[in-house]
């Protein structure tokens, strides 16, 4: 006779803090993306600094996916130690950067990949 597992779910203290820690990051990436893109591209090309791939014969697309490659990488590696190297750059930087590269990568495909 098999017994009905309940749904998996958070218990409800825990539910409220998780998605603030998501709206969080979420919030703390927008304003990462405003503030680098403004020394990387500009409001006319918010993309203009992944264009520059083009040289080596990458399209947009591409070059953003290798930049989160790089991170999910770094990351990967991070987690197999107590300490990076790097200390002026916490896991944490990198995985927000590696959510944006990925989110950046989702608005160049919805406004058309051009």
């Amino acid at each position: 006779m098999r017994v009905a597992m309940p749904p998996l779910a958070p218990p409800p203290s825990q539910d409220g803090a998780f998605l603030k820690s998501i709206a969080k990051t979420y919030a703390d990436g927008v304003d990462l993306v405003r503030r680098k893109n403004a020394d990387y591209a500009n409001s006319a090309d918010p993309f203009k600094n992944f264009r520059s791939a083009g040289i080596a014969g990458v399209g947009v697309g591409r070059a953003l996916l290798v930049r989160a490659l790089d991170k999910i990488s770094r990351i990967s590696n991070l987690l197999d130690r107590e300490q990076p190297t790097v200390m002026d750059e916490k896991i944490e930087d990198t995985l927000l950067d590696c959510i944006n590269y990925l989110a950046i990568l989702k608005a160049w495909i919805e406004l058309g990949a051009k």
